[in-house]
């Protein structure tokens, strides 16, 4: 066992250092103890009975749990080498109002966008084990809902969390690889990819987005775009449901920073891009080993807690059940 802050036991004799006549006077100053009683409680004092012991010695065994609680003690654990592919991606999701359009059919039930993108991109990313990966939401505004991380579970369900409207109605494609390039560019990864999924144009935001991926290449960042929007009239649509939908500008994106652009009219498209995505080369680096270490503040505090419990209830019961004398 360690402990993070080992001077704090130099307090340890501090108690010794109280005045004398408080620690003699401090039971008298309380009650005012009859002579008979007096005389019985100084004859019980010459025995060394068990429970004496016992009460002499929780006092310093709460000063020294106490100590150490604030120690900060832990373990350390064995070392382990966490796997890493020397990638960083940044998973940039449109959460627009049109994405709760219900033009994408899984298992032969009507499902709105995002829902789809959620049963798909979801199961990417708890693939994406050894990447550092990373999600932006957009609409109006973009946000980073992710900071890069190996934790690919906690992304992922971010991502699930993630509801329609709730960056804004419109599309701000620009800002979103903006804000994706700022996440990316001062991580050390050798390969740096962006994946953006959007189904509409790029009509909010201060950010043009041929110019956002003209800055990405010259970060050596990729940028893969995926174009989602069903060409199949369905009912509640007077218009075709893709017909918001910017396929030039997104594939200007992908050209302009060296990535792939993929067309999604189907929730088999979208399985089949990702499956795609995900054989994408991997450089493998070499990462330190990590030690874990189990912090032990927890177990300390719970042992002060019952050696408290345990000397209120000897001096509960020593007095009495809790009855004193008063004048």
């Amino acid at each position: 066992m360690n402990v993070v802050w080992p001077w704090v036991f130099l307090l340890l004799p501090l108690p010794l250092l109280l005045p004398k006549s408080y620690k003699a006077n401090k039971a008298t100053d309380v009650v005012d103890i009859p002579p008979r009683v007096a005389s019985a409680l100084k004859q019980l004092d010459k025995t060394t009975s068990l429970n004496q012991i016992v009460a002499r010695s929780l006092p310093w065994l709460v000063w020294c749990l106490f100590l150490l609680a604030l120690a900060q003690p832990y373990k350390t654990g064995d070392a382990t080498i966490q796997a890493a592919t020397g990638r960083a991606i940044a998973m940039v999701v449109d959460v627009s109002g049109s994405m709760s359009r219900t033009d994408f059919l899984i298992d032969g039930v009507n499902t709105d966008r995002l829902s789809a993108v959620k049963k798909v991109a979801g199961e990417f990313i708890k693939q994406r084990k050894g990447d550092r990966l990373g999600l932006v939401l957009f609409g109006s505004d973009a946000f980073i809902a992710s900071p890069l991380s190996f934790d690919v579970a906690a992304i992922a369900n971010n991502l699930n969390s993630a509801g329609i409207g709730m960056a804004g109605r419109s599309t701000a494609i620009g800002d979103a690889i903006g804000l994706s390039i700022k996440l990316l560019n001062n991580d050390p990864a050798v390969e740096k990819a962006i994946i953006l999924l959007s189904d509409g144009t790029n009509n909010a935001g201060t950010a043009e987005p041929e110019n956002a991926a003209e800055l990405a290449s010259s970060f050596g960042i990729r940028i893969h775009t995926i174009a989602m929007g069903s060409d199949t009239q369905k009912s509640g649509f007077s218009t075709s449901p893709s017909a918001d939908l910017d396929e030039e500008t997104l594939q200007s994106i992908a050209t302009s920073a060296n990535g792939s652009f993929y067309r999604v009219r189907t929730f088999e498209d979208l399985q089949n891009v990702y499956n795609d995505l995900a054989t994408m080369e991997s450089a493998v680096s070499d990462t330190p080993p990590v030690l874990l270490e189990l912090d032990l503040r927890n177990i300390v505090l719970l042992c002060l807690f019952i050696t408290l419990l345990l000397m209120f209830l000897m001096q509960w019961s020593t007095s009495g059940g809790g009855v004193r004398r008063t004048q």
